[in-house]
């Protein structure tokens, strides 16, 4: 079986719910908002920021509704320092912002940017005041994009956070659905380990805000993800040893790899050299390399570089193992 990598992500939830009540909503989006409430929110979001970025404890309690603070307890110190590792700056650009009137408070509230767009998703809580707001932010963070959702109540003292979270919205610069579309491209022309490793990253950033938010199109991904993973298990069994190399190494896992430039695909093989004759090392990865793209169709198609790293044996998890890396430079 493939073994594909988990990429870390930092997705941090703090909210609070309510039994649900029965009600009607009214809902306005980004431009049809007023303009002197978007102003208000606007400081607000900052704050939220300004505390993310100067772990400003003090600052982000501020702006937090009594239940928020009830339900976070001790974990907000926590919080800003997970969250500081992403969210480095208080540039920021808006992604989508919605306002909301409740007839009553604990209903549930399903928030929809959309039907038919590609990127289209809905948001789903529930309300703690019979007016929210949601602001979805965006910070990023080289190729990589991350999601910041401040969903605030309207107290008799003022717009209070209910709901923060911190999630990734993008990676290698692409949404979750964009990636699915580029797989779907690359399984048509037969790259199957291609739409693996994008449909990999694609589920990696599938809910950028946990539970509260999905995309029209999850279900849709999930059933394609599930249909080439089972034709990558048919097709290939791993470890695969190479029998054209009179050395045979044995591919252990093909994933994707991220750098700065982008994610590149990464394949680990455990080599019977010794690592330290890095001539004989180098001449047998040119030889692995020559043997991934017969056996991989595609997988050099339209990437800079293809990344290896030999192992002196196959690793158990527990113990370190010696290796090598390789990159072959395409363009």
């Amino acid at each position: 079986m493939t073994r594909i990598k988990t990429i870390v992500l930092t997705i941090l939830t703090v909210f609070v719910l309510q039994s649900c009540n029965v009600g009607t909503t009214g809902t306005w989006k980004d431009e049809n908002i007023e303009q002197s409430l978007k102003n208000e929110i606007e400081t607000l979001d900052i704050k939220v920021l300004e505390a993310v970025t100067t772990n400003n404890i003090e600052l982000l309690k501020s702006i937090m509704s009594d239940k928020l603070l009830e339900k976070s307890g001790d974990n907000i110190g926590q919080l800003l320092e997970q969250a500081s590792s992403v969210i480095t700056t208080t540039d920021y650009k808006v992604l989508n912002q919605f306002h909301t009137k409740n007839s009553t408070t604990g209903i549930g509230n399903t928030i929809v940017s959309g039907v038919s767009g590609l990127n289209d998703y809905t948001v789903n809580y529930q309300a703690l005041n019979e007016e929210m707001f949601i602001s979805l932010l965006i910070s990023k963070s080289g190729l990589d994009e991350f999601i910041v959702t401040n969903i605030y109540g309207n107290y008799p003292d003022g717009w209070k956070l209910n709901i923060l979270h911190f999630g990734q919205y993008k990676v290698n610069d692409k949404t979750a659905p964009e990636l699915y579309s580029e797989a779907k491209v690359e399984h048509e022309n037969g790259y199957l380990i291609n739409a693996a490793n994008n449909m990999f990253l694609s589920s990696r950033v599938a809910n950028p805000v946990n539970n509260f938010w999905q995309y029209q199109k999850e279900e849709e991904m999930k059933g394609f993800y599930e249909k080439v993973m089972k034709e990558i298990n048919s097709k290939y069994k791993f470890p695969m040893t190479l029998e054209a190399i009179d050395s045979k190494p044995q591919i252990l896992s093909i994933y994707p790899k991220g750098t700065e430039e982008g994610y590149f695909p990464m394949i680990e093989y455990v080599t019977n050299l010794d690592l330290k004759d890095t001539v004989k090392t180098n001449a047998e990865y040119e030889k692995v390399h020559s043997e991934i793209i017969k056996a991989f169709n595609g997988i050099e198609k339209n990437k800079d570089y293809v990344i290896y790293k030999a192992f002196s044996e196959i690793p158990n998890g527990k113990t370190p193992v010696p290796t090598y890396g390789f990159v072959k430079k395409l363009k």
